[in-house]
């Protein structure tokens, strides 16, 4: 109890101290997307097999809301929906920060699997450095007493015959918690892992036959090491992972 009021004091504090240079914006802008998921993998776990997913954000001003669902063609867990925000803010002329807060909630999965949590985090970016843009984040889970650090790297391809990019981002990760299943009886579920991989995402606009459209094609990987299938999160997998994702955006 004690962490966590520590953690809610710090993740304030550091709200607290980003606000004021936030710049007034002058558009509310809105997102919603629609696509399909070979897998639905979380932080290096299979948590679902072919799934669709749905997005709605709104953001102005720095700051930004989300609502994610994930709802697999087949029962047997993974159907989630995540409520999401987040601030960011430039904070020199070289460095972003982003503090995120998301309410999770799980339904459909076996019996003693975590109906709920919650967590927030913090994440650091550099402006690109010759077209790479590196990144670190931190996250704790309050309910689950999880901690996950994550390093990043982003770059985009420039595809002139085609009018778009390639984003192309690596990761790398670990995560630790003392109670990976609050909802079940008996002792805490005590596990860590480290879990890396990569993804791209290939964007192209459909502003001739629908406009604000953007549809977004992507290739994913992950491989985790070290992840028990008793005591760490529940998941069909913690191995590698490779899916595909297939989606529409649109912006207004």
């Amino acid at each position: 109890m004690r962490s966590t009021q520590t953690f809610s004091g710090l993740f304030l504090a550091i709200l607290l101290a980003v606000a004021p240079g936030l710049k007034a914006g002058e558009e509310t802008t809105v997102q919603a997307g629609l696509g399909l998921a070979s897998k639905y993998v979380f932080r290096g776990v299979e948590k679902a097999a072919a799934s669709t997913q749905a997005e709605l954000a709104l953001a102005r001003d720095g700051f930004r809301g989300s609502l994610w669902a994930n709802q697999p063609f087949k029962p047997g867990g993974g159907r989630d929906l995540n409520l999401g925000a987040a601030y960011s803010s430039p904070v020199a002329e070289c460095l972003v920060i982003e503090v995120k807060a998301t309410q999770y909630w799980t339904n459909g999965g076996p019996a003693g699997e975590t109906r709920h949590s919650f967590d927030s985090g913090l994440t650091v970016s550099l402006v690109p450095i010759k077209g790479f843009t590196p990144s670190l984040a931190y996250f704790h889970d309050f309910r689950l007493r999880a901690d996950t650090t994550l390093g990043g790297l982003a770059y985009s391809v420039p595809l002139t015959g085609l009018g778009t990019f390639l984003d192309l981002n690596f990761f790398a990760g670990c995560t630790a918690g003392e109670n990976w299943r609050p909802d079940s009886t008996g002792r805490p579920r005590r596990d860590g892992y480290g879990y890396w991989g990569a993804e791209a995402n290939l964007p192209y606009s459909l502003g001739y036959l629908v406009p604000h459209a953007t549809l977004v094609t992507g290739l994913h990987y992950t491989n985790t090491k070290g992840r028990s299938a008793t005591n760490g999160p529940f998941g069909l997998s913690g191995g590698q992972n490779f899916w595909l994702t297939l989606g529409v955006n649109l912006d207004f």
